[in-house]
């Protein structure tokens, strides 16, 4: 084995992806999928693992990596000695290596890129384009002209995607655990506030870094801690106000530091977008002040107070200083605006007038109404997650198992949900005896089929206490087909909510084609809500769409869609998107107590649970 000073210092991202390309490889030749799975769980691994790779190389401890066996691992170390894996290469040389590159188009699998390549002898993206452009797809069989359109737009997808943007689900949680790392590795004292600046502090669906604002007492070792930190690969810049690092995950981390007197303006400038920055800094230009990332310089004598004060007499180039953002907008005559709303100018028009609307929070959930148990494909019971959900402080939770229909995972039929229900109710049954404030509501995510039906009858529909429609299956469906599928499905007087509706799974499948303003006019008209699924890899509704759908007069539903007990955990991401869209609690169905969230449902259920 080679020293490890002498390796080539691979991150866990590169190594992760050769060995996801290995799989992609050995599925395009043809291998058995016990073989390929073995490569593609080893991927997973790697890409889930804190530590770095070349550290537990260096420790000899591979093996003990979950899913990784010894032939695997003896091609890690291959890998991470030599920088080059000759099982790749050998595989690699019998593919064109355009071929494989066919594969990062959405939606198009190994097993489609086979045939485009040994039948058609189609080896480029570009070459894939001009063939779907050509009508020359149509040759194979089941491919036809929707397809090929199909195909085109998948490929028109690929190029604007911007791969070097990372989906919050994975970031935030990143950015999160470096927080805490620092402190529990720094000496006492060593950061007195640290925080999320930049697009995570916005919390977009996507970020291209990781950015961090601190204060410390002793600038060295705070900037000493941040670039020893287990998850670092190797530090890119270093100064004496900040450092940035490459870490092992391949995401890119900064620091910078800042005085605790300077800390408003500082984290207010590395917080919004640039187009937000722009228009904040032209609003205290006009009050005579020029904003700084430590604070606020006046611009002559002439420059004034903004918050309704008495005009002040100040020296030009004199300097105001500011600990909070609060105070920094109160001094210039603004609302404070949330994170989550500084992506743009027209917002800082809306605290000048003081008219931002007080958003929703998660405290200001009551419940949930999309969640999934050990009768389909959870992973806990129905007295699991409803402890669970009664310990996060909510007074609902809805119990609302797959149907049958959907052909990937075991799903409820109508006898099941009988015996659900007994279960259910014997659970809220032991609640009231106990005198403890909370309710199971039963339900079902009934699967949307392909020709708009609805996977169980509506007489088992309308027996139970709400109903969550969605589509997971025919999401390649043409615009006018997928969209007269789910307008079917609203229709029906069963259905209460339409579930993550765009079906997209951020950074890995697009959103279907459905006409989603369309379908947001029929949920208002039949009082349907619509969701925002908080789950990370979804979060759809997105913010965009979750304001137009309240501007059409939906109701919003947020979700996390949860298939364990940790899963509960991902509302956040929800709320957050709410907030995003400039939500109040008056627009969430779930911020309601049970009584009036029953009332507003489709069918008024004569209250089963109301008191």
């Amino acid at each position: 084995m080679v020293d490890s000073t002498q390796r080539p210092q691979l991150s866990n991202k590169q190594v992760s992806a050769l060995f996801k390309s290995t799989a992609d490889l050995l599925q395009i030749l043809g291998e058995s999928r016990f073989v390929v799975m073995a490569y593609q769980n080893a991927a997973r691994t790697i890409d889930s693992l804190e530590e770095d790779i070349n550290t537990v190389a260096s420790a000899g401890a591979l093996q003990d990596l979950p899913k990784v066996g010894k032939a695997i691992a003896e091609k890690i170390e291959t890998l991470l000695d030599t920088g080059s894996l000759p099982y790749y290469d050998e595989l690699a040389a019998q593919v064109p290596e355009g071929v494989v590159a066919m594969m990062q188009v959405p939606d198009v699998g190994p097993k489609t890129v086979q045939r485009f390549w040994k039948e058609l002898n189609i080896t480029s993206v570009e070459a894939l384009e001009k063939f779907a452009q050509e009508g020359k797809l149509r040759g194979l069989k089941g491919f036809g002209a929707k397809t090929e359109e199909r195909i085109l737009k998948s490929i028109d997808l690929l190029r604007r995607r911007s791969d070097d943007r990372t989906p919050i689900g994975s970031s935030r949680p990143l950015a999160l655990k470096i927080m805490q790392e620092l402190g529990e590795s720094s000496a006492a004292g060593t950061f007195e506030r640290i925080a999320i600046a930049g697009s995570l502090r916005r919390w977009r669906e996507t970020t291209g870094s990781i950015s961090l604002l601190a204060v410390s007492n002793s600038p060295e070792e705070a900037l000493e801690r941040f670039r020893t930190l287990s998850r670092v690969a190797k530090v890119v810049e270093n100064g004496p106000g900040g450092a940035t690092v490459a870490l092992v995950d391949g995401l890119q981390a900064s620091l910078r530091l800042t005085e605790r007197k300077r800390w408003g303006a500082a984290l207010c400038l590395a917080t919004g977008s640039e187009s937000y920055i722009a228009a904040l800094s032209a609003h205290a230009l006009d009050r005579g002040w020029r904003l700084e990332e430590d604070g606020l310089s006046a611009l002559s004598s002439a420059s004034t107070i903004g918050n309704g004060q008495s005009p002040q007499a100040v020296l030009e180039g004199e300097k105001r200083y500011f600990e909070s953002e609060e105070s920094l907008y109160e001094f210039i005559g603004l609302q404070w605006v949330p994170p989550e709303l500084r992506e743009g100018a027209a917002v800082v028009d809306a605290a000048l007038d003081r008219k931002l609307p007080r958003l929703i929070s998660a405290s200001g959930l009551r419940g949930e109404l999309h969640g999934h148990t050990t009768w389909s494909d959870g992973k806990s019971t129905v007295a699991e997650m409803a402890e669970a959900a009664r310990n996060k402080g909510y007074r609902y939770w809805a119990v609302t198992d797959h149907s049958i229909g959907l052909g990937v995972t075991r799903g409820v039929d109508a006898k099941a949900l009988l015996d659900q229900r007994k279960e259910i109710d014997a659970t809220n049954e032991r609640y009231a005896a106990e005198g403890i404030d909370f309710r199971l509501i039963q339900g079902t995510e009934v699967e949307v089929l392909g020709d708009g039906e609805l996977g169980l009858p509506d007489d088992v529909l309308a027996s139970l206490d709400i109903v969550v429609a969605s589509i997971h299956s025919g999401l390649r469906q043409d615009r006018e087909r997928i969209t007269e599928r789910c307008l079917k499905a609203i229709d029906n007087p069963n259905v209460d909510i339409l579930g993550h509706p765009t079906g997209r799974l951020l950074g890995r499948r697009p959103p279907s084609e459905i006409d989603l303003e369309q379908v947001m006019r029929a949920c208002a008209n039949n009082g349907t809500a619509v969701e925002i699924n908080a789950n990370p890899e979804r979060l759809d509704l997105s913010a965009e769409h979750a304001r137009q759908a309240v501007e059409l007069g939906c109701t919003i539903v947020i979700n996390s869609d949860a298939h364990s007990i940790s899963q509960l955990d991902l509302m956040p991401f929800g709320v957050h998107t709410a907030r995003r869209a400039g939500l109040r609690a008056e627009s969430i169905l779930n911020a309601k107590p049970l009584a009036d969230l029953l009332a507003l449902l489709k069918r008024n259920r004569s209250g089963r649970y109301v008191k």
